[in-house]
């Protein structure tokens, strides 16, 4: 399994996490190899996404779908990615 843990920063956090919740969770969730989605907010401006799919070339294309759902919504201003962490996944529990 690989994990894709993203850190946004946003001036307009509860409208983050909505469209998150509505709007990314549905076209993420139908995409292949899909595990588990989670978004924590961290701080008042600071929400972290994390990504659980079942192969690297499937994490992979949720990162381009990912980037591709903000262009296409207008959300460059809303999501500002500070950190990635891509990798596979070696304890579970």
């Amino acid at each position: 399994m690989y994990i894709i843990i993203k850190k946004f920063k946003s001036e307009e956090i509860e409208k983050a996490i909505e469209n998150a919740r509505t709007s990314f969770l549905p076209a993420v969730s139908a995409m292949p190899g899909f595990v588990d989605y989670h978004v924590i907010k961290s701080a008042e401006d600071m929400i972290v996404s994390v990504l659980l799919f079942n192969s690297k070339a499937e994490a992979d294309a949720s990162i381009v779908m990912s980037k591709q759902w903000i262009a296409d919504n207008g959300f460059d201003a809303l999501y500002q990615l500070e950190e990635m962490t891509v990798g596979e996944v070696v304890v579970r529990g």
